[in-house]
């Protein structure tokens, strides 16, 4: 290797071989001038090192090694202009919001500490769910009866009659909510906690289609009683209602004598004929004959006959229903076979359906 001129900046002479020092501009120092005169460089020198004894080779291998080396300033920090942690100087990309220094544009960047949250964060919602899971097909059943529920008792109330096969369409809703509930795929818990919410939905539906008809019949008993309780009387009475009442009295004593009676419609009946529309052509015209046979005394008796006969049988329409009431009331005397039925078939949908199939 060539020898190459490394002279003390303070006396001038040679440094090769000798103890010296370098400063932080790459000039070079005797050890011992830097003892007898402070050093007069613009920057001062580097920390006193050992004392190093090297052949010529070997200090010119040194030498280039020392050049390599960066200096003081290359490790100068900076502040991050986007989130200001400190930066090396030089760094093109902010470890910690990852601004670009040279585009000056932010990166998407994902420290570890933020994916350690979104980390805890997702076992938390795990952890949720799986608490969760069982109150899951409850909830979704007991929604799907109460709409079950309350559709049968709507057709009650607009329609005047309790369809039963309704009660199967409970049970099936019930199943529907319970297999939502449970995440799409129906499980044992599913189906049997559909059949419970679906049997107890149906005891609420018929307990619902029996007030309904209750108040019901509680209204026509109203109606009926305002009529038995209002001033109706003989004065009240038309001649049309008396020769219907006239009719009946004959109608009675024919079949009373062995005689027949013969109605347009042969499916007819005494208590279900409307005058004079229901009535033979024969006995409308005995009923008027007897009519003008009448004298105003015979005929006002027959007005009172007519009132007494609505105030009975308002009486005893009124009485049926009362029985009607009390059975309707008394949850149990109220039940048939077909009730039973449409049970039957409404736990088999919650089931079927909640279950998610039948078992191999």
């Amino acid at each position: 290797m060539g020898t190459i001129e490394k002279q003390c900046v303070i006396c001038g002479k040679s440094c090769a071989g000798q103890p010296r020092i370098k400063d932080n501009q790459g000039r070079y120092i005797h050890k011992a001038c830097t003892k007898k005169t402070p050093a007069k460089a613009p920057v001062p020198a580097e920390p006193e090192v050992e004392q190093i004894n090297l052949g010529q080779d070997d200090d010119l291998e040194m030498a280039t090694f020392l050049e390599d080396l960066p200096s003081t300033s290359d490790t100068d920090q900076a502040a991050c202009p986007s989130c200001g942690q400190p930066m090396i100087a030089g760094t093109l990309i902010c470890v910690s919001c990852g601004y670009n220094t040279q585009t000056g544009k932010g990166k998407k960047t994902k420290s570890i500490k933020a994916q350690k949250l979104k980390q805890g964060s997702n076992l938390g919602v795990q952890a949720g769910k799986l608490a969760m899971a069982p109150f899951l097909p409850i909830i979704g059943a007991v929604i799907g009866g109460a709409v079950g529920a309350a559709v049968w008792a709507a057709v009650a109330h607009f329609t005047g009659y309790e369809i039963g096969i309704l009660a199967s369409g409970v049970g099936a809703v019930c199943g529907i909510g319970a297999v939502i509930g449970a995440g799409g795929n129906g499980t044992v818990w599913s189906g049997s906690v559909a059949v419970i919410v679906a049997l107890l939905s149906i005891i609420a539906g018929k307990a619902i289609v029996n007030s309904i008809y209750v108040e019901r019949l509680q209204e026509l008993q109203m109606q009926i009683q305002a009529g038995i309780d209002s001033d109706y009387t003989v004065d009240d009475v038309t001649d049309e209602d008396a020769l219907w009442s006239l009719a009946d009295i004959i109608i009675t004593e024919r079949v009373d004598s062995g005689k027949s009676v013969k109605w347009p419609d042969p499916r007819m009946t005494i208590e279900e004929a409307e005058w004079p529309n229901d009535y033979s052509e024969r006995i409308i015209q005995l009923t008027q004959k007897r009519w003008n046979a009448m004298d105003e005394d015979e005929q006002l008796a027959l007005r009172q006959t007519r009132v007494d006969e609505f105030r009975k049988a308002a009486g005893e329409f009124n009485n049926l229903i009362d029985e009607e009431m009390e059975i309707s009331t008394n949850f149990m005397d109220n039940l048939s076979i077909y009730d039973g039925l449409w049970a039957f078939l409404a736990l088999g949908a919650a089931w079927q359906i909640g279950y998610g199939g039948t078992e191999d």
